[in-house]
């Protein structure tokens, strides 16, 4: 028979049959008048084929279950059912191992459809974290500094999808007052007009905008520093803190240093209290 009325028989396509071929999986015919000519041999082996994929067995798999039979077939007369039970044991661990797979995708895109459903959007980043940065940046009245607020926003959304963002820096973000809004947006924009002028900034002036940073964090912690920086995992926070150094512009990289050194140095001192 041809080609065509083999892939018709077993509910099959030609590419299919031919891409059995490639991979050793169905023989290639003997050529009668030029053309491949199969028989029942090949419409069996086919069938046998679509019937063990159906049931979830890889094409690897399904090849070394035929291909032991064939072997021990020739060699014995026979072919022995304990390699055949083996592979397809085999066969079943791996769709285990896929099973697991997919519940766990399934928990993780359950998961993100929680997410959109509470927040609005699909982010890793607390929803009190993008509204703020939302917010901040409506009230800021000049380019620069809503520039510099959205980079510090894409930064910290990326450190969450990375996994590099330590959890507790939500707190930095709820229950902000008016006067910590109206600080923070000061903050960005003194950083802004002095990251801005035409000579660079120098150690004294440096140094007083990470000593604001830290002062902002613990004015807005309060209370509860002690508590926040002794939960923090220092290992994301340096983490944390290296990415934001590699990210920092090089006309930046001295004051980015100097500010993730200062916040580090506020972790570091709050744990051992």
């Amino acid at each position: 028979m041809r080609i065509k009325e083999l892939a018709a028989l077993t509910g099959s396509t030609v590419r299919t049959i031919r891409y059995y071929h490639q991979i050793g999986l169905l023989p290639i015919p003997a050529r009668r008048d030029g053309i491949r000519d199969y028989d029942l041999t090949h419409l069996a082996r086919l069938v046998r084929v679509r019937w063990l994929t159906e049931a979830g067995i890889s094409l690897a798999d399904i090849a070394a279950i035929i291909g032991d039979e064939s072997r021990r077939r020739s060699s014995a007369g026979g072919a022995s059912p304990e390699s055949v039970l083996a592979d397809l044991r085999a066969s079943v661990r791996s769709l285990d191992d896929q099973l697991a797979k997919l519940h766990g995708q399934r928990e993780r895109i359950t998961t993100l459809i929680a997410t959109v459903e509470r927040d609005g959007r699909l982010s890793p980043m607390p929803a009190v974290m993008a509204r703020f940065y939302e917010q901040i940046e409506a009230r800021a009245e000049d380019d620069r500094t809503r520039r510099l607020i959205r980079r510090e926003r894409d930064f910290v959304e990326l450190a969450f999808y990375r996994g590099d963002m330590p959890a507790e820096s939500v707190a930095l973000y709820e229950g902000l007052t008016e006067a910590a809004m109206a600080r923070s947006l000061d903050s960005f924009r003194s950083i802004a007009d002095r990251a801005d002028r035409s000579h660079p900034l120098d150690d004294r002036e440096i140094e007083q905008i990470a000593a604001g940073v830290v002062e902002r964090i613990t004015r807005q912690l309060g209370p509860d520093l002690p508590r926040v920086l002794r939960s923090i995992d220092l290992d994301v926070a340096r983490r944390a803190a290296d990415l934001y150094l590699r990210l920092a512009d090089p006309g930046e990289r001295r004051l980015t240093r100097s500010i993730a050194d200062a916040i580090l140095t506020l972790i570091e001192k709050g744990r051992t209290q």
